[in-house]
């Protein structure tokens, strides 16, 4: 093995305990010691891939981002106008909330961390800003080819929508085992659309 592929190796054993130990404890509960036992690496490791913990905190929060990208993107791929790629979106968020499985709690320490530390508060609200973007482009989309009401408000709708789907991922951090959270994101997107159809 060579020595990047070690460092990526070592890189991604300190993610994925890091990511089980925040779940479990809690970041500010969680030490740089405690992770390096776990991990089996070095303090000296760590910060060869990490400058701080929350530096640390941050790529993980980044890796779960790429997960939601990686998602809306095959969402794209299959859909050939704006409600059915809605209803892709709700049909294929069981495999999200699968790949999210186990990692819910740590969306509960994203938000507590990025109301208290300014730097975690500008990485979040980027993606979120991005997203709402996103949506508001989508909904526009939507009513230029014809599908939504031309009254809709696309900025509106995004919001709402962003609302939507954070409150869903919120409800499953809850309570993960609750209900079966594809079919109610299905049942969601849906009324959604059938509220901006153009009739």
């Amino acid at each position: 093995m060579t020595n990047l592929a070690r460092g990526a190796d070592t890189r991604q054993s300190i993610l994925d305990v890091s990511l089980n130990l925040f779940s479990k404890n809690g970041y500010d509960a969680t030490s740089v010691a405690e992770i390096c036992q776990q991990a089996g690496v070095s303090k000296g490791a760590f910060y060869h891939h990490f400058a701080s913990k929350q530096d640390l905190f941050l790529a993980l929060m980044e890796t779960w981002l790429e997960t939601v990208d990686d998602f809306f993107q095959l969402a794209h791929q299959s859909s050939e106008t704006v409600p059915q790629l809605l209803e892709n979106m709700a049909a294929l968020s069981g495999g999200l909330f699968d790949a999210l499985e186990g990692g819910f709690p740590i969306l509960l320490e994203f938000w507590t961390q990025a109301s208290r530390h300014p730097a975690v508060w500008e990485k979040a609200v980027a993606p979120y800003q991005r997203y709402l973007d996103m949506f508001a482009g989508m909904i526009q989309s939507g009513i230029d080819e014809g599908s939504f009401n031309l009254e809709i408000n696309p900025e509106h709708a995004a919001r709402i929508l962003t609302s939507m789907v954070m409150g869903l991922l919120l409800q499953a951090a809850f309570d993960p085992d609750g209900t079966n959270w594809q079919d109610v994101t299905l049942f969601g997107l849906k009324t959604m659309i059938d509220g901006l159809e153009n009739r």
